[in-house]
């Protein structure tokens, strides 16, 4: 019912208008009004369901009055609204405001570490290496294309390569090397990369062979008829301790410097020697190839290129050595690589040193070819010498710390490294291969006393080698 209909219907005629009428009907129009406004205020609040009410009783004493809040409480209470029912509004609902997230942190960028720069190749120089019957005028048009400048080359008969010696002509030789091999087939280059001597001199005597049953060993074999090859420094032949040593040298490199042959000298003191405390196979015969030589301005700083000692490795293939002892050390090089392989194609026992970085799993050439026998280096209580590099091409150990040899000028030295372990164990395979001549390096770990871990390990190989035990293994009349 409409608020005007109620308010007609309560309307008085003005006859039989009287007082006690009038405030009956002024009653009615105040409940009447009182619905009105109050009704949809009540409708609206029920239907937000937004508010939980709770409807408290009168207290049982009636004196007491009506429950009331003090004003703290309705500061502190956020269900009351201080409003009379005409000003009730509905609240709106909530807004759950997410906290601002905190900028996550920039990436810190990790500057790329460069590339060490290599000093480990002649700056000067490149080699480029082509097969038999590549004609003059192929090779001139490449050197010409390139601007190259000849300075020399050589043949290598075993494997059937020709090799020109380029002068870069103040050009950079890895980048020309890069080019050179993407765009010609028929040419292979490469840098012409320095390998040092691995041992450390020293000026002490010391140190028996009886670790590896040489001095037993040399009373059945002494090495006779066997052929050695060493690349190396040149030999002062001179020494007191060769004379009546069956030594041949060769030089590819001649430094004409004293400091420049201690370390062919201690090599080869250790091959072929007749001190009978230093050389293991004294009878076998010795072919020196010079192809190292000082540093200039660096006297005891030895080096050696890659081409000549690609050029010793196959002067020894012609000359059909039976070892092949490469007691140094150096980067990877496909160059000698070549070389290095097809020497052991050729049944030639080829023994390489370890190398003394005391770097594990690196790339130790010649010793990481397959086929080439890795020799670390140990002292005298069979510990590993703490500079020696560690790896898979690891195959056998022998003595390298403070052996006894010889130096220039017939003085003696002690000297370390696994270039002396590789020595040693050239002078054991002599004597081996003269008692049995078709006897393989591999034949070693079968008596090789095992070092480190059970079994083979990156550090010991196989174990130390045991010429002895070797020997009579083969049948030797050798006591325990």
């Amino acid at each position: 019912m409409g608020c005007w209909t109620i308010l007609q219907k309560l309307s008085l005629p003005v006859k039989g208008f009287s007082r006690n009428k009038i405030a009956v009907n002024f009653v009615k129009i105040f409940i009447t009004v009182g619905i009105v406004f109050a009704v949809p205020t009540v409708v609206a609040h029920d239907a937000a369901k937004i508010h939980q009410h709770t409807v408290t009783s009168p207290p049982k004493n009636k004196t007491v009055g009506p429950l009331s809040l003090r004003p703290s409480q309705k500061r502190n209470n956020i269900r009351y609204y201080n409003t009379s029912a005409l000003a009730y509004q509905i609240a709106p609902p909530m807004t759950v405001v997410a906290p601002a997230k905190a900028p996550l942190p920039k990436p810190k960028l990790i500057k790329a570490t460069p590339p060490p720069k290599r000093n480990d190749f002649a700056k000067d120089e490149l080699l480029l290496v082509y097969d038999f019957g590549m004609s003059v005028a192929a090779v001139k048009a490449i050197t010409k294309k390139y601007g190259l400048k000849r300075k020399g080359g050589m043949a290598i008969g075993s494997v059937r390569k020709s090799v020109v010696i380029a002068d870069t002509q103040g050009q950079n030789p890895l980048v020309l090397k890069e080019l050179i091999n993407k765009a010609q087939k028929a040419f292979e280059a490469t840098t012409n990369n320095y390998f040092t001597p691995a041992a450390n001199q020293g000026f002490q005597l010391n140190y028996p062979l009886a670790q590896t049953g040489i001095g037993r060993a040399r009373t059945i074999s002494r090495g006779k008829g066997i052929v050695i090859g060493m690349v190396d420094t040149p030999v002062d032949l001179s020494h007191p301790a060769l004379r009546g040593s069956n030594i041949e040298q060769r030089l590819i490199v001649d430094p004409k410097t004293v400091e420049s042959k201690f370390h062919g000298t201690s090599i080869a003191g250790v091959l072929v020697s007749k001190h009978p405390q230093i050389g293991i196979a004294p009878d076998a015969k010795l072919l020196s190839v010079g192809a190292f030589s000082s540093r200039p301005g660096h006297p005891n700083a030895l080096r050696g290129k890659s081409s000549d000692i690609v050029e010793a490795i196959a002067y020894c293939i012609e000359k059909k050595v039976d070892i092949l002892n490469l007691s140094f050390t150096g980067g990877r090089d496909s160059f000698v690589g070549t070389i290095v392989r097809e020497a052991i194609r050729r049944g030639i026992t080829v023994v390489a040193a370890g190398g003394n970085q005391g770097k594990t799993n690196s790339s130790v050439y010649p010793a990481l070819i397959d086929g080439v026998v890795g020799v670390t280096a140990v002292d005298r209580l069979k510990r590993l010498y703490r500079n020696a590099d560690k790896g898979r091409f690891i195959d056998i150990a022998a003595p390298g710390v403070d052996i006894l040899t010889l130096a220039p000028q017939g003085k003696y030295q002690k000297s370390t490294g696994t270039s002396m372990a590789a020595a040693h164990l050239s002078g054991v395979m002599a004597l081996l291969k003269e008692y049995q001549r078709d006897y393989e390096p591999n034949q070693l770990n079968q008596t090789a006393l095992d070092l480190g871990r059970p079994g083979r390990d990156i550090e010991y190989g196989s174990g130390l080698v045991n010429a002895s035990a070797a020997l009579r293994q083969l049948g030797a009349p050798l006591r325990f």
